[in-house]
């Protein structure tokens, strides 16, 4: 079986096409599938259209609570009650194209050696289309900071359509609430040696019915510092690395000119007070504590690596499937 996970808030402008043509797109599958909308507590008539158009559709299955909690949190409900072999999250609306599920799931299952696949419009093949430049912008450079922080080639690693082999993406522990879940799962995925795959997708904002385009909930501040956070968790070296040596090295460069200085002009009470020994040295002592804070840091990375192993141990011990979320406020239909 396929299950399709798709997280809603707030969205009753859109689920009543969006959702129909999802359905419709995906009676082409040739295997048995699910769509399961995650309600993540919305306040508008989201709900009651999802439970309108499940009454017609029996693959349609609706989880909600009231209480918007984040789309990490509604992916977390998604993968506890999903029974696919294979799992898929993505947007309802087919901004990325109405084949994507179709390429990505070929793409999985026509290697054995791929893990979980991942749509990117960072790749030959990919883009943008009608989507705000600054979103665009927002979202290649930043992935270029994060393809840094995780090391390896993946050049979006903050998208949500990704499709996963089941019982791997069951079998991690999450916590995020937010959009860092994406960042959270790679990098999980990736310390257990998980092999990822990308293909080119085209993100494309397409206007509704009336010719409106597409509205942004996007909080830019937010979400960059919350990326950028988990950056240097995921590669201290990029924060403290860096800081402790341009304090090494402007002490040292203070210290060239120091002498220069001393050696044309001689000791003068009127110097410049950037030609300062003690100035120089406090640079230097402090450029070494952030790199040793650095080491720490690194040190601290390799123990939740470990954590990470031991925890995806500990529940493939207990059971093959993670417990479905005990939440008296979630209801399933």
């Amino acid at each position: 079986m396929i299950s399709i996970i798709v997280p809603v808030f707030n969205e009753e402008a859109r689920k009543n096409e969006s959702i129909p043509n999802l359905l419709s797109t995906l009676k082409i599958l040739d295997r048995d599938w699910e769509l399961i909308a995650i309600n993540d507590g919305s306040t508008d008539m989201s709900l009651e259209i999802l439970h309108k158009i499940a009454k017609q559709n029996k693959r349609l299955r609706v989880i909600s609570y009231s209480i918007n909690k984040g789309r990490g949190k509604a992916l977390r409900v998604g993968f506890s009650h999903a029974r696919g072999d294979i799992i898929i999250t993505t947007e309802a609306d087919s901004s990325w194209g109405d084949g994507i599920i179709f390429s990505m799931i070929k793409k999985l299952e026509e290697n054995n050696n791929y893990d979980f696949v991942i749509a990117s419009p960072h790749i030959d093949g990919g883009g943008y289309k009608n989507v705000p430049y600054y979103r665009s912008f927002l979202s290649k450079y930043g992935n270029k900071i994060l393809r840094k922080a995780f090391a390896n080639k993946i050049t979006m690693a903050t998208g949500m359509t990704r499709c996963y082999r089941g019982k791997i993406i069951k079998s991690l522990l999450l916590e995020s609430d937010g959009k860092e879940v994406h960042l959270e799962i790679l990098s999980k995925l990736l310390i257990l040696g998980y092999q990822p795959v990308e293909i080119p997708a085209i993100l494309e904002w397409k206007k509704d019915k009336k010719g409106k385009k597409r509205r942004s909930s996007f909080n830019a501040k937010k979400l960059i510092l919350s990326h950028l956070l988990f950056s240097f968790t995921e590669l201290p070296w990029l924060l403290f690395g860096s800081l402790g040596y341009f304090f090494i090295a402007l002490g040292i460069f203070l210290g060239v000119i120091t002498q220069f200085h001393h050696f044309i002009y001689g000791y003068s009470p009127s110097r410049p007070p950037f030609v300062n020994p003690a100035l120089i040295t406090l640079l230097i002592i402090v450029g070494l504590q952030i790199i040793l804070v650095n080491f720490i840091a690194l040190q601290n990375k390799k123990t939740y690596g470990e954590i990470i192993k031991l925890q995806k141990e500990v529940i493939d011990l207990k059971e093959k499937n993670v417990p479905k979320i005990c939440d008296d406020d979630i209801n399933s239909e």
